[in-house]
């Protein structure tokens, strides 16, 4: 029996003060891992779903990425980034509800109540 999977408690966002990032994944991954996040959202939409047995031939990895892959893979669904299915993984919205959250929230601690509800 395959042992259950842990996420990360906590994902550290970098937010640039002087330029816009031109990518949200620029906030949550850097270098190798920026690429291979790019390469995964952008084959997601592109074709829907990505099945989890065949990220090897589908994505054109080799045996040495695998740990960044899987790496990679449980940030974005710790985020809500992506989401299992079946078998699968698909994007998914609910980074977007997370964000929200986190708007609402900065607005009622700086008093900022007309907009929440």
């Amino acid at each position: 029996m395959p042992r259950p999977r842990k996420f990360p408690d906590h994902v550290v966002l970098r937010i640039p003060v002087y330029e816009p990032p031109q990518s949200v994944l620029e906030l949550l991954f850097e270098g190798k891992t920026l690429e291979l996040a790019k390469d995964i959202v952008n084959y997601l939409k592109k074709n829907r779903m990505l099945w989890k047995d065949s990220y090897r031939e589908e994505l054109g990895l080799k045996d040495s990425d695998a740990v960044l892959y899987f790496r990679v893979i449980k940030k974005m669904l710790a985020l809500g980034l992506l989401r299992e299915d079946r078998g699968y993984y698909k994007l998914s919205d609910k980074f977007c509800a997370r964000l929200e959250n986190l708007i609402r929230m900065w607005k009622f601690e700086i008093g900022d109540l007309k907009d929440l509800w």
